[in-house]
């Protein structure tokens, strides 16, 4: 597995909101047009991604919601997000960077 650090520090409000919904909304699209495939190949939606849009805009609208309540008490967002990233079938070794495992290899 590889381990990489895709956001991190701290962002204004404005900052957090383009970074974060952006990211939610790539995959909110992502989901619709998997469906959108299924129901023209099947005739019927993708049952997971119908389930995923719904989590995913739930999630979006916490996004908003936190991102309001940062802009009503004029703070700054600080934001950590992680992307964990396997091969199936491969062994990984763990690396640590700054004393942290933030980085997975396939050397032994």
């Amino acid at each position: 597995m590889k381990i990489l650090n895709l956001i991190s520090g701290k962002y204004t409000p404005s900052e957090a909101n383009e970074v974060l919904l952006k990211l939610v909304d790539i995959k909110i699209n992502f989901h619709k047009i998997k469906n959108l495939k299924s129901q023209v190949k099947y005739e019927m939606p993708d049952a997971g991604s119908d389930a995923r849009i719904k989590e995913l805009m739930e999630i979006r609208a916490q996004i908003v919601s936190l991102i309001q309540e940062a802009v009503e008490s004029n703070s700054d967002v600080e934001v950590e997000s992680v992307l964990n990233i396997a091969i199936e079938g491969e062994s990984y070794a763990v690396d640590h960077v700054q004393g942290k495992e933030v980085a997975y290899s396939n050397e032994a």
